[in-house]
């Protein structure tokens, strides 16, 4: 897989190893500095196209938050392109679930290392996304989220956040009182040394039709958390019909900014089209994803 060199400075960052897969992040209009960090990685061949896109938020009360999501996003993609490199023609989604758990763990292991006594210090949380052989796998820690916007209308949040306002949804209360709540972004789950406990929410399924997967941070999903709502922001940049994925990851971030910009803002995005579906029967028949996958 090709990827591009770590990034030091992340106040407006750009990444595009690829025209299909690609991302941004800004530091946006009141937090500084960036907390957010951002790693692609995508194969350049023609066929059998593959991608990862990951986003890490860090915890803003942990002073070395910043630290901690570059970490995280660079060890678990190292983690997964040697897992793929080693295994190229894996596709049995049990199989990358798994490794899609043991990137979380090397990440994990990354921070903690890092740490060293300092418990506190480092915190973030993490949204791992793989396509890879007609495949997505999807893997989450804290409310940073993916989502899917499929060419036939088909729009879903494929990550469940591990915050209060998902525990207040869990018991009934309306999804934008929830997310409006002052306690709606304290996490329940994270990376870091002070983490209770480490079981990342892993989903998976067989693509069915040509669209966009998309990983981002709140800095995004605040101004339009549900997936209809995001998708009608997605389809109405202002960018040019074939614009890149690193195009149109900046153009969200603009719009993002455009609202307020009162987070950190990033964003990943994998094209995938026709030609990366499964060949066999046209196109797959596998539903979207009814909820995390049990652990194989």
């Amino acid at each position: 897989m090709t990827t591009e060199p770590r990034a030091t400075g992340r106040d407006d960052l750009r990444r595009g190893p690829v025209a299909w897969a690609g991302g941004a992040s800004n530091v946006g209009a009141k937090r500084s500095p960036n907390q957010d960090a951002l790693a692609i990685a995508a194969t350049n061949t023609a066929a059998r196209h593959s991608a990862i896109a990951a986003v890490s938020d860090g915890v803003s009360t942990s002073a070395h938050s910043e630290l901690a999501s570059q970490i995280a996003v660079d060890a678990a993609t190292d983690s997964l392109i040697d897992a793929l490199t080693r295994h190229p023609g894996v596709n049995d989604p049990d199989d990358l679930c798994l490794t899609m758990r043991m990137a979380f763990l090397t990440a994990q292991d990354e921070i903690v290392a890092r740490a060293g006594g300092d418990p506190d210090g480092y915190a973030c949380t993490l949204v791992l996304a793989l396509f890879h052989r007609g495949l997505v796998i999807v893997a989450s820690i804290g409310d940073s989220r993916a989502y899917w916007f499929g060419d036939d209308g088909t729009n879903m949040v494929l990550t469940t956040d591990d915050s209060m306002a998902q525990l207040s949804i869990a018991l009934g209360t309306p999804r934008e009182v929830a997310e409006a709540s002052a306690q709606a972004h304290a996490i329940t789950k994270w990376l870091g040394p002070s983490a209770p406990g480490l079981d990342s929410t892993v989903s998976a399924f067989r693509v069915a039709w040509p669209g966009w997967l998309m990983v981002c941070t709140d800095g995004l999903w605040n101004y339009a958390s549900a997936a209809d709502e995001l998708r009608g922001v997605f389809d109405h940049l202002p960018v040019e019909a074939d614009a890149s994925a690193e195009r149109l990851s900046g153009a969200l971030v603009d719009w993002a900014n455009e609202q307020g910009g009162h987070d950190n803002i990033s964003v990943g995005l994998i094209r995938i089209d026709e030609e990366d579906l499964p060949a066999a029967g046209g196109r797959a028949a596998s539903a979207p994803p009814q909820g995390p996958s049990e652990p194989p």
